[in-house]
Parts: C-alpha cells; sequence; structure tokens
C-alpha cells in the first residue's frame, strides 16, 4: 500500500512538472503581445509598426525556457569574428547541395535566420530555417536553398556573409520550402531589373537595390537605441501594402535579427512603391489573422507564412498578408 500512494504522488509530481512545462512555453499571440499601431516608426518608403512584450516575463520567456547562460549574437556578426565557419557538406562521397556544415567556435549562441545568404562555396546558397547555433556544439547541419543555379565549382571557395534576401525570395523559402519556386522567383527578379547572367545568381539583382540602404539603416538603428522597450518584433510596410510580420520569443532575439531584418526590408522596397499609408484597422485586420489565439495562428501561417523552433520551442514567426500582391 506505500508503495501504491508512492508511485501515485510521484505520477502526479511529474504530471505537474509538464503541465508547468506547457504553461511557460513561449506564446505568441495578443496575449502576451502588444501591437503598437499608433507608434509607428516611419522613414522614406518604409515603416515599421512595433510589437512588444507586455511584461518583462514575457521578454525573458527564451532565456528562461532554454537556459541559454550566453548571449546571443547575429550570424552576420559571427561570420565576420570568425566565431563560425561553414563548410559544404559532403553526402555519398560527393558534395550535398541542400546542406551546408556550420562550426560555432565560440561561446556565443548565434541566431541564424532563414533568408540569410551567404557567397562562396561552390554556389552561393540561402538558408532554409531560422535556428539558433549554440555555443560549445562542433557540428551543425543547415538546410540551404541555391541561389546560383548555373554555378557548381569543382574547388570551393570561402563562404562569406552576404545579406538577407527580400522579401519575395524568403516568402518562397518560408511558405514553400520548394527550390523550384525559388529559382523562379530569382529569375522574375533578375527580368525585371536587367541583371540576367550566366549563373543565374541572385546577389546580382540584390546588389543593384541597396535604395539609399545606409539612410535607412541608420534611421532605424538609431530608432532602437533611442528606446528602452523590450521588442518581440515588427511589422514592415512601405506603399499601401505589408511586406511582412516577424516576431521572436524574446527580446534578445529580436535585437540580433534586427539590422538583418532591415536589410531585407530595404531591399524589398519596389520602384513603384510610395510613402506608407496603410491604416490603422487595416494593420490590425492583418494581425487578426495570426495573433488571437494557438489555433487561429498556425492555420494561418499554415500557407500564409511559418513559425521556427528550436528545441521544441518556438522562437520565430513569419507572417505574410494573403491579401497584398
Amino acid at each position: 500500500m506505500l508503495k501504491l500512494l508512492l508511485n501515485i504522488r510521484i505520477y502526479f509530481f511529474v504530471l505537474m512538472l509538464i503541465l508547468v512545462h506547457q504553461q511557460t512555453k513561449a506564446q505568441l499571440t495578443y496575449n502576451e503581445l502588444s501591437v503598437q499601431y499608433d507608434s509607428p516608426w516611419t522613414f522614406k518608403k518604409l515603416q515599421l509598426i512595433p510589437i512588444r512584450f507586455k511584461d518583462k516575463g514575457g521578454a525573458e520567456s527564451f532565456q528562461n525556457i532554454t537556459a541559454f547562460d550566453n548571449k546571443v549574437i547575429s550570424f552576420s556578426d559571427a561570420l565576420k569574428q570568425r566565431k563560425i565557419v561553414i563548410k559544404e557538406n559532403t553526402a555519398d562521397g560527393g558534395a550535398d547541395v541542400t546542406t551546408l556544415l556550420v562550426k560555432n567556435r565560440s561561446k556565443d549562441n548565434v541566431l541564424l535566420m532563414s533568408g540569410e545568404m551567404v557567397q562562396g562555396g561552390k554556389q552561393d546558397r540561402a538558408f532554409g530555417k531560422t535556428t539558433i547555433i549554440p555555443a560549445g556544439r562542433n557540428k551543425n547541419y543547415l538546410p540551404v536553398f541555391c541561389i546560383e543555379k548555373g554555378r557548381w565549382d569543382d574547388k570551393s571557395r570561402p563562404f562569406k556573409h552576404a545579406g538577407t534576401a527580400d522579401v519575395r525570395v524568403r516568402k518562397q523559402i518560408d511558405e514553400t520550402q520548394r527550390q523550384s519556386k525559388i529559382w523562379k522567383q530569382i529569375d522574375a527578379e533578375l527580368a525585371e531589373k536587367n541583371k540576367k547572367n550566366q549563373t543565374s545568381a541572385y546577389l546580382k539583382a540584390y546588389d543593384d537595390s541597396s535604395l539609399d540602404d545606409t539612410s535607412y539603416l541608420h534611421y532605424f538603428i538609431n530608432k532602437m537605441r533611442e528606446s528602452d522597450s523590450s521588442y518581440a518584433g515588427f511589422i514592415a510596410i512601405t506603399g499601401d501594402r505589408i511586406i511582412n510580420s516577424e516576431i521572436f520569443s524574446g527580446s534578445d532575439i529580436c535585437l540580433a535579427a534586427y539590422i538583418e531584418m532591415i536589410k531585407s526590408y530595404v531591399h524589398s522596397i519596389l520602384p513603384d512603391d510610395g510613402v506608407p499609408v496603410k491604416k490603422h484597422d487595416e494593420i490590425k485586420a492583418f494581425t487578426d489573422k495570426f495573433l488571437p489565439d494557438k489555433t487561429t495562428q498556425k492555420k494561418y501561417l499554415t500557407t500564409n507564412g511559418r513559425m521556427y523552433y528550436y528545441n521544441g520551442e518556438i522562437i520565430h514567426l513569419v507572417a505574410y498578408d494573403n491579401t497584398s500582391p
């Protein structure tokens, strides 16, 4: 009888631990987030609507769940500081075009976002998911997509960071995860910019669409520096269209992603886009599609974005407006 009572107590103790863990899982809905519709950051053709955590506990939820003892830095910074090494991956004796091997040689945790690009190797690639490259692990095999289909060198060149793809290419990565769709989008952008080249290299079009990249970066970096709030993410708008919304499970992750997000948004501004004119109710109609609750969110993002996870916890939510061109 005593043994039975002991087993029952252990069972209920384990059950309580499971329930507590489920309650502390990072959630990214209206219940945890505040969308600052009336406090936009606007510069020229780009507008950001800040999304904040409602309390400090929410802002620190990622750190609490994953028990990271070290900071999170951006993938671009890690590569520039030589804290990580990227190599071609081999499979069955040959290079595997769909995977790159990344080694983290530092004590920092590195944030890698979907759509971040590297130039070099046997061909240029874009990473296919958002993840954390943790400190202290030697090998990380990460999915990639080709953004230069006409080149495959016998000898691999050193990789270097090449920015984050514009949102039209990122949308194909996030929504479809299909190489053929990504190539089709790249071909369309090369054609519209009259940048067709022998290897169909996307970076030829990307590098030609800076649109005062430096001035945009300067403005939005200063806006972040002047703020003392804990941000979860942003909604990006240009002209009369919503570029996308990106939300992260921790303010530290959002900060690590911030500059690459801005670069991607600036490269997504088209010549015909004007100053942002989206109204409050139009923006809220968009966020109502994926922020009310988990069920609504999952249903919408199945076809109009993606949720990225690390160790079973959501770390990055990307949503696209299904009414925008």
